[in-house]
């Protein structure tokens, strides 16, 4: 049976294109180079309900669930399959960013992959909503579909997204995309995925969704055995794309000087993927935490919403405040990093940022002033 030509009957409802309609209609190729379309028989499944009992986190175990995430096999989450893929095209796209070369979003192709197992109930319906997720997120983002993979395997479901460059418009005769620069290149270099040892410089993370940071279809939730009923929803394309741009212009000026994709895992498993052996971080979440209307802090950690982490020398943190703030961008400066052997420490104090600043004027002030 081929699945991807299949028509799909989900809660009764027949859906009134096949997967391979959908992924075709965000294809970078001309329709002509694509197979005859043959429907095979009909695909009847069922939605995944999801767990409503809320997931319990204990910010004290923060370590141990590091830990696991860091070591789970990732499975598709049926209950939030849209979501999913939507941030996995995000963080395929974010990883893109950090590469040297000239080159816009709108110059990316993103190749994307299915694997699946057919064989519980919701989880065709899960495949159906992935690939749904998958066409509406790209032709919002602008970005085309290079190929598309299929094949089935018996023990887990999975879904990948790698972005490079696309074809050229006059290569292919297609009208150029919007966000895409002349004359692009990637070069095989990239900048540092780790954290550079100048305790000066700024550590600074950039969400590229502004979606709300929730633990439904996370690895935490996967390693814990929960299913919350919310997830991150992941669908603010131009916010992305204002995002992308930005950063990108920072990559290619050289402003940015160790970068990574804050993606599966969340927040903290990507801070820890910067440490070094001996280059760790000290950082303080409490403007992020205030921003996000006081979210637990487990949450703010591992909440899978896509982003960046750059790393910007002191000199030039008043340019990028002046350039992201230009652009309706928000960013929230963490701290900085420190050779500790290669630990990451977080905080999120009650105090802003700006009273713990003048806290430490007012300390100075007071020892310098006695006779």
């Amino acid at each position: 049976m081929n699945i991807l030509e299949s028509t799909f009957i989900i809660d009764g409802e027949r859906q009134g294109v096949t997967p391979a309609q959908i992924l075709r209609g965000v294809s970078v190729f001309r329709p002509g180079e694509t197979e005859d379309e043959k429907q095979t028989e009909a695909i009847v499944d069922e939605t995944a309900e999801a767990d409503l009992n809320p997931l319990v986190t204990d910010p004290r175990k923060v370590e141990r669930y590091l830990s696991s995430v860091l070591t789970t096999q990732r499975i598709v989450p049926m209950s939030h399959a849209g979501s999913y893929t939507r941030g996995r095209i995000a963080c395929a796209l974010v990883d893109a960013v950090w590469k040297m070369g000239h080159f816009r979003l709108g110059n990316l192709a993103v190749d994307a992959t299915w694997r699946w197992n057919s064989n519980s109930l919701g989880n065709m319906a899960g495949f159906y909503h992935s690939v749904e997720a998958a066409g509406d997120y790209l032709d919002a983002l602008g970005v085309g579909l290079r190929d598309t993979g299929f094949s089935f395997e018996a023990t887990a479901c999975a879904f990948e997204a790698t972005a490079s460059l696309g074809p050229s418009a006059e290569e292919d005769e297609l009208v150029r995309l919007p966000n895409a620069a002349a004359n692009p290149y990637i070069a095989a270099a990239g900048i540092p995925a780790s954290f550079q040892p100048d305790e000066s410089s700024w550590i600074v993370y950039i969400p590229f969704d502004s979606s709300s940071y929730r633990l439904g279809g996370s690895l935490l939730a996967q390693t814990l055995g929960a299913n919350p009923p919310l997830a991150p929803q992941i669908d603010d394309a131009p916010y992305f794309v204002d995002c992308f741009e930005v950063v990108r212009e920072l990559v290619e000026d050289g402003i940015v000087i160790a970068g990574a994709t804050v993606g599966e895992g969340g927040l903290l498993s990507a801070l820890k993927g910067m440490a070094t052996s001996r280059t760790g971080a000290v950082l303080d979440l409490s403007d992020l935490r205030r921003a996000a209307g006081g979210t637990d802090i487990v949450n703010l950690l591992f909440a899978e919403v896509p982003g960046a982490l750059i790393q910007i020398r002191d000199i030039d943190f008043d340019y990028i405040d002046a350039e992201l703030t230009l652009q309706d961008v928000a960013f929230y400066p963490l701290g900085h990093p420190v050779q500790n052997g290669g630990a990451v420490r977080v905080k999120a104090s009650a105090r802003t940022g700006i009273q713990t600043i003048l806290e430490s004027l007012v300390q100075k002030q007071g020892g310098e002033g006695e006779d």
